[in-house]
């Protein structure tokens, strides 16, 4: 599903690949086969000059770091710091790249707040070769992308009335912060973490448990089990 067009990405006619030419692509995923499997199907595009993989989140925000990429595209379970986190980071450190989110996870909360903090794309691990070039294609001519499955499960989970999880009401930082907290992470560690100060983690927390209704950490724990956060 593009939103709200798409342009077929092999075409011979003039298209997003053929006005931008010299693609860098980053592929960050954990798994070998999968990345490997990824540059097969990009490689053969003459639009794509580079290829480069990195198997967790802090290796693709050291590369990103270094060289500018036009696509990269993050599976969302890395080991280590998340595919989520990771994104919120690269959003601000790296804002010319666009993101494509691989997920095996349809959660619709990560995906709402992902989308709205400027992820480009989000696609599942069972997407077709077809769907991934569509979604490159997609976000390359500046729309966001959404695999079939992936548009079925918001236009559902809005439809049961799930918009309503709390999570949702967070903002991109907040959410962060509170993905560290779920992980056991103290202020001081998340404060070093994402080069903010420690009053800043505390503000940003005290909003976040406001708005999710809560006072302390094990409340906290018992939402996002909830919420499967």
């Amino acid at each position: 599903m593009v939103l709200p067009g798409v342009l077929p990405w092999l075409s011979g006619s003039v298209g997003s690949m053929q006005a931008q030419s010299n693609l860098r692509i980053l592929i960050v995923d954990d798994h070998e086969l999968i990345r490997s499997g990824m540059r097969l199907l990009l490689e053969d595009n003459p639009h794509v000059t580079t290829i480069e993989e990195a198997g967790c989140a802090e290796q693709a925000l050291e590369m990103a770091s270094i060289s500018a990429f036009d696509i990269i595209l993050m599976d969302i379970n890395l080991p280590g710091m998340s595919g989520f986190e990771a994104a919120g980071k690269l959003l601000r450190e790296s804002p010319q790249s666009r993101i494509i989110m691989i997920t095996g996870n349809l959660d619709a909360g990560p995906i709402r707040t992902l989308l709205n903090a400027g992820v480009r794309g989000y696609i599942s691990k069972g997407s077709s070769a077809e769907e991934i070039e569509k979604a490159i294609s997609s976000v390359l001519s500046g729309d966001q992308y959404l695999s079939a499955d992936v548009a079925q499960r918001l236009a559902m989970d809005s439809i049961r009335g799930n918009a309503e999880n709390p999570f949702d009401k967070l903002t991109a930082r907040e959410r962060e912060i509170i993905s560290m907290l779920i992980q056991g992470q103290l202020n001081r560690q998340i404060s070093i973490t994402l080069h903010i100060s420690e009053k800043t983690v505390s503000t940003h927390r005290i909003r976040a448990f406001e708005k999710l209704g809560i006072k302390t950490p094990t409340e906290l724990a018992r939402l996002a089990i909830r919420f499967g956060v």
